[in-house]
């Protein structure tokens, strides 16, 4: 089997091992947005970057996943220093729902 890897951003399709994953964008997020919805239960986080394939965190590890790798680095405005963000790496995020499941964060990769 061939692993399926991201070429361009912004995504127009989530996929996973088993084949693609059915869910459509619904809104680009902020923290606090992320915040909300961690609120009203699991969220699966995506990560996205160019030349990989896409990591799926496990649905029981999105709060610490959130506090420790994505709040440090979210960017929310439409200018982007990557010298403002740990590691020099930030993610733009996106809502995404699929027909089943708790709601899908992808987190695209800019760095």
């Amino acid at each position: 089997m061939v692993r399926r890897i991201v070429t361009k951003l912004p995504l127009a399709e989530l996929w996973s091992d088993t084949g693609p994953v059915a869910a459509r964008r619904v809104r680009c997020l902020t923290a606090q947005d992320i915040r909300d919805l961690l609120r009203a239960g699991p969220v699966r986080f995506v990560i996205a970057n160019i030349g990989d394939p896409l990591r799926w965190v496990p649905t029981a590890e999105c709060f610490q996943f959130w506090k420790v790798e994505v709040r440090p680095r979210l960017a929310e405005a439409d200018h982007i220093r990557l010298e403002d963000f740990p590691d020099g790496y930030c993610y733009g995020a996106s809502e995404w729902m699929p027909i089943e499941g708790p709601p899908i964060v992808l987190l695209e990769v800019f760095h």
